[in-house]
């Protein structure tokens, strides 16, 4: 936990927050700080500062309480808002994820990890070979997917809330709303057979990936039938490949991000 990171609901009136969960534990037993030391702090979908130790306590339940009067208003002042978190956020990846459902314990693994790439806008869409019973696991329920978000901010010191959202209907997804997502943006679909693009050859490939802004469409494992590509690709999607090699979807995802983004 490389940041405290809070709602702003969890604030009160005079500015302060005593918390009583695993922050509080992580700050205890991990951070060990003394009374008066600053933390590094931020307010999701605001900024980022130092929050002062007003009181600590790890003998029973643990408890921190912080003074964050000074963020708090820092968070309300839109000129200084975004001065601020231009110097201390992160920068976001100017890129797209959509993604064919995984099985649900790598969806989350996923969630996380491209939180911490900077992401900010992910979809997961149904396919042929999505397995059906997938889109009933539980993992996948919005509380599940937030404590990836979660973990995924505090490493990366990062407050902005990013988008995920499931698409249980392939065809009305690709005819009805990919238009818009693609719209004034470069767009591929990562496909190994008889792809348009070869990133893994042709860097000049590369380097026109990173004109404009990119989204990225990744298939399932055994990739997207042929039909679907065929829609795709009449939405205006080149199809990418990475050379002759053949990868799970958890690690193509990191590796896509790193030659297109990073």
């Amino acid at each position: 936990m490389n940041l405290i990171l809070l709602h702003q609901h969890e604030i009160d009136a005079n500015g302060t927050i005593t918390l009583q969960d695993r922050r509080a534990k992580h700050i205890c037993e991990i951070i060990k700080p003394a009374v008066g030391d600053t933390l590094s702090t931020g307010i999701i979908d605001a900024t980022i500062g130092q929050a002062r130790v007003l009181a600590i306590s790890a003998s029973d339940d643990y408890s921190v309480t912080l003074d964050i009067a000074e963020l708090s208003q820092l968070s309300l002042n839109t000129q200084q808002f975004q001065k601020t978190n231009q110097q201390t956020l992160p920068q976001a990846l100017d890129i797209t994820l959509i993604i064919a459902l995984p099985r649900p314990k790598v969806a989350r693994r996923l969630v996380r990890l491209c939180v911490e790439c900077g992401v900010k806008t992910i979809y997961f869409i149904n396919s042929y070979r999505v397995e059906k019973s997938f889109w009933q696991s539980p993992m996948l329920h919005e509380e599940k997917f937030n404590e990836q978000i979660i973990l995924g901010l505090e490493q990366c010191k990062d407050t902005i809330w990013p988008s995920v959202s499931m698409h249980k209907r392939f065809k009305p997804f690709v005819e009805d709303q990919l238009p818009d997502i693609v719209k004034g943006k470069q767009a591929v679909v990562a496909h190994p057979y008889q792809a348009e693009i070869d990133i893994s050859a042709d860097r000049q490939a590369i380097t026109q990936r990173q004109k404009h802004a990119s989204v990225i469409v990744i298939g399932p494992e055994g990739g997207f039938i042929p039909y679907e590509i065929e829609l795709l690709q009449k939405t205006g999607l080149k199809t990418m490949g990475l050379g002759k090699r053949i990868y799970r979807v958890e690690t193509v995802v990191p590796l896509l991000l790193g030659k297109l983004g990073l």
